[in-house]
């Protein structure tokens, strides 16, 4: 057996921007066949950084052959989506080359969506995948147990998905009526039908009762608005029509050329659940509509209907009239008759999902998130698994099969479901359906689109079906199966000193409480395979006690004691990982917790079990148009935190050997990083990932008074020395400055998160918020824009004539008081006020100098900086306009502060 405390590839170089790309692209749509088709799952890795980190995490780094860009292009064949197989073989056979006794046994210890287990199969690995969650626990054995175990299984979901499709459209057929006119679905339609369409989905709003006392009762509808669709040279809208004499609202389709020629504005409507109401001009208050639907008188009205146009290029509207509306009394009198329990389960409380709630409108159960339709749907289908499941297995089928069979038509019935609830929306855009977790969150919707099951659009059952099968043909050419486990990552049923690697992507911090979450797909996997798996699917909801999240619901509101509970948790789950894991092998953390408390809980996670971090490589694997927003700059999204298991005799270290070590790693790391390419914030985060090492290499470390150095204070230590150093003559020099001069080089002028922005504020010394902060005053450092941040440069605030000098008015970053002119202004502000008078007005510069008290050495450095080559993300990047300006007022540097400097 090998010597597994070798060094890893992961340890040494891996092409961060070449899996950062790869894995930001694996987002971005036409991803047939990939397995993330299978089940929607929140915060699943990317497969290209999945496989990155199993393959560097196993291959070792001495030997190898490849030059720098060799490596990057191999990982680039590697790691793209639907990667050749050449590249993969390659891999797969350095992985297994390396290891002497047999495939590298690899486990995952929170395997959530299950990608990087998935992917240390495909690299030839004996795998074992963790989960708590039994939703997650499914998807896992559907795409790493099932496909692999049962050869042929595709034919069968095949074969019995389409009798299970059939049955449930001869019992629904009534409820999803036809419309007529062009060719329909003829694959469900009878002959004597083709001239008939089904409707693609259907629209709704929500109405409360008008609270006008002066007009007799009628409903006020809550429409958002009336959109339907926008493309060039064709605009659709909804025109509300109102009956006075009636006191009744409806809506009439209007198409257009352009939005002007609609004649009336489709975005006028609720905002919050405020409106005025069309009928009778009565305002209609968000407490209103809260009171009212919790009071269970919230209704529907509806809207309009969707019909795919003859030839299926496009859409028809169908107005009120044109189209059946359902019956709901027997929809309910149907539902009763199934063999299906009631969809009573509680939604969770409105302090358990961020994001926005329904919670707070009276929606108490999951059946309130379905109309009466939907419910029957959904229902059906459901009832039709056990029914073929029995079917199959009175034909011969083998029960193990059987229930692989069944449990790939409830992947596709949850993949139904997520897209027929009440919570989905219209895209105007693409004139469909969103899914009920566009977000991770269940919010409120006031208009929703009601998905036909069966009519080949969005939410359309063969389309999953067809999925699914096609992904299980897919990945039953896996060289194995895994050992897929459902249990607590504090006890996995392994044998100590048994794992060539732990690779893991554990729970983060304070992030989203996925068990709650998943609970929408739970209810319904419990009444289509809840006989199958009675242990997994035998609860109410999902378990949620030992679930590592800082929810402090849970803890009767006690952040503190949900914090540590998730940090005892995890300390208990790395302790595992350390048990089973070899001698020396390496355990790889994808993490992407942005703040310094999470950071600080994971490391002291670890140390404490015993591990030592060695390295820490940062990637940006989220879409190029995440959430945050385009434009936005942020951290990199994942970091690939690389630990060994502590030397036994580590013993106590002191605060002045740890910062001693810590300056000799960043001056060896940083050369490392700046040598192949590694800059802005990626670069302060590796530098400080690696300074860990020093910390963590010791049981614990003792200040000098003798207590306990935290990982927090550490990490705040750490990140200000390495700052130092990239910005070497800045050390002294006052927080603002090194704010401003840390913030351009990480980020630049883009839009940053809030959080991330502070957090850098913090390490430097600055206050971004609040009294006094850079974020206030008539000219301030950076401007906060929703919960962004962005710098303001030279050219923002350099016209302010008192910037940089003491005034009794607030000017940029200096306080709302008379300032004593011994006292130096922040040189940022110097700097500014310099750079634009030496563009616009360049006979100032020199008296506005000595007017300031400034050190004119220090001020030169600041400028040296912002116009520094490691400013720019890369070489062949374009200077910023403060770059450049800098640039030139350097060329004249000297003859503006004379030869003997300013006095």
């Amino acid at each position: 057996m090998r010597d597994s405390s070798d060094k890893r590839l992961i340890e040494d170089v891996i092409p961060i921007d070449v899996i950062s790309r790869t894995s930001a692209s694996e987002k971005v749509g036409g991803r047939v066949g990939h397995p993330a088709s299978l089940h929607l799952w929140w915060a699943r890795r990317p497969l290209a950084a999945s496989r990155a980190a199993v393959y560097s995490a196993l291959a070792p780094a001495d030997g190898r052959t490849r030059t720098l860009d060799e490596e990057s292009i191999f990982f680039d064949a590697l790691c793209t989506w639907g990667a050749e197989d050449h590249a993969i073989r390659a891999a797969r056979s350095e992985v297994l080359a390396a290891s002497k006794d047999g495939p590298p046994k690899v486990v995952d210890l929170f395997s959530g969506g299950g990608a990087i287990p998935l992917e240390a199969l495909r690299l030839g690995c004996e795998v074992t995948a963790n989960e708590l969650n039994p939703v997650a626990h499914l998807i896992e054995r559907m795409l790493m147990e099932f496909p692999q175990t049962y050869p042929g299984l595709a034919d069968d979901v095949r074969k019995w998905g389409q009798v299970w499709v059939d049955a449930a459209w001869r019992d629904l057929s009534d409820f999803y009526p036809t419309v007529d006119g062009g060719t329909g679905q003829q694959h469900l339609l009878a002959d004597d039908e083709a001239e008939q369409r089904l409707p693609l989905a259907y629209l709704w709003t929500r109405t409360v009762r008008c609270p006008n006392p002066t007009e007799p009762d009628h409903d006020a509808h809550l429409v958002r608005q009336t959109w339907l669709g926008r493309k060039t040279n064709r605009v659709v809208a909804l025109k509300p029509v109102v009956d006075r004499d009636a006191l009744s609202l409806r809506y009439e389709v209007v198409t257009a050329a352009t939005e002007g020629d609609l004649g009336f504005d489709p975005a006028e409507g609720s905002r919050g659940g405020q409106v005025t109401c069309r009928i009778c001009g009565a305002p209609v208050t968000s407490k209103h509509v809260k009171d009212e639907a919790r009071a269970g008188r919230m209704g529907t009205a509806p809207l309009a209907a969707l019909a795919a146009k003859p030839g299926r290029r496009g859409r028809d509207y169908l107005a009120v009239g044109e189209y059946e509306l359902p019956d709901d009394a027997e929809c309910l009198k149907r539902l009763e008759e199934l063999d299906v329990d009631p969809l009573n389960e509680p939604l969770p409380g409105t302090m358990r999902i961020t994001g926005g709630t329904c919670m707070v409108y009276g929606f108490s159960q999951y059946r309130d998130l379905f109309t009466p339709r939907q419910l029957l749907a959904l229902s059906t289908l459901a009832a039709g698994i056990r029914t073929v499941h029995d079917r199959a297995c009175d034909e011969g089928m083998e029960p193990g099969r059987a229930a692989a069979l069944s449990t790939a038509l409830a992947m596709a019935l949850n993949r139904v479901a997520d897209r027929l609830s009440n919570l989905c929306r219209l895209d105007t855009k693409n004139e469909g359906g969103t899914n009920t977790f566009a977000r991770q969150a269940l919010p409120m919707v006031w208009d929703f689109y009601e998905a036909n099951p069966f009519a080949g659009a969005s939410g359309d059952v063969r389309k999953y079906l067809k999925e699914t099968a096609d992904l299980i043909e897919r990945l039953s050419t896996l060289p194995s199966a895994a050992n897929v486990v459902r249990g607590s990552a504090a006890s996995l049923p392994l044998p100590s000193d048994s794992q060539d690697a732990v690779i893991t992507d554990p729970p983060y911090y304070d992030n989203i409480s996925y068990a709650d979450l998943s609970d929408f797909f739970y209810v319904w996997l419990k009444r289509s395979v809840g006989f199958l798996y009675p242990t997994d699917l035998g609860g109410e909801l999902t378990p949620k006690r030992n679930e590592a999240v800082v929810a402090a619901y849970r803890h009767s509101g006690s952040k503190d004691d949900a914090r540590r509970h998730y940090e005892d948790l995890m300390e208990k789950a790395f302790k595992e990982a350390h048990r089973v894991l070899k001698p020396g092998a390496p355990l790889v953390c994808v993490y992407a917790h942005k703040t310094t408390s999470g950071w600080s809980s994971l490391v002291e996670s670890l140390r404490n079990a015993g591990f030592t971090i060695t390295e820490a490589w940062p990637l940006d694997t989220e879409m190029p148009e995440r959430a945050v927003g385009r434009g936005t700059a942020s951290l990199a999204s994942s970091i690939f935190l690389v630990a060994r298991k502590r030397r036994p005799d580590a013993g106590v270290g002191s605060e002045a050997e740890v910062m001693a070590e810590l300056g000799q790693i960043i001056l060896e790391r940083r050369a490392r990083l700046e040598e192949l390419g590694i800059t802005g914030s990626d670069l302060v985060i590796a530098i400080v990932g690696a300074g860990l090492r020093s910390l963590t290499r010791y049981e614990r470390v003792e200040q000098d008074n003798g207590e306990v150095l935290p990982a927090e204070t550490f990490l705040e230590m750490v990140q200000s020395r390495v700052l130092d150093a990239l910005f070497e003559g800045l050390a002294g020099t006052d927080p603002i400055t090194r704010y401003y001069v840390a913030a351009q080089y990480s980020y630049g002028y883009a839009a940053v998160p809030f959080d991330e922005a502070n957090n850098l504020a913090r390490m430097t010394g600055a206050n971004l918020d609040g009294s006094g902060g850079l974020t206030t005053g008539p000219n301030p450092l950076v401007s906060k824009v929703k919960s962004t941040i962005v710098l303001r440069d030279f050219e923002d605030r350099g016209g302010d004539d008192r910037l940089g000098q003491p005034h009794t008015e607030a000017s940029g970053t200096m306080p709302l008081y008379e300032v004593e002119s011994s006292v130096a202004p922040p040189l940022i502000d110097v700097a500014h006020a310099v750079l634009w008078r030496a563009e616009h007005r360049p006979g100032e510069v020199r008296p506005y100098l000595m007017s300031v008290s400034v050190d004119a050495v220090a001020l030169r450095q600041v400028i040296q900086t912002l116009a520094g080559r490691a400013l720019r993300a890369s070489s062949g990047e374009t200077k910023s306009r403060e770059a450049s300006a800098a640039e030139r007022l350097l060329v004249s540097w000297r003859t503006i502060v004379g030869e003997r400097g300013l006095l």
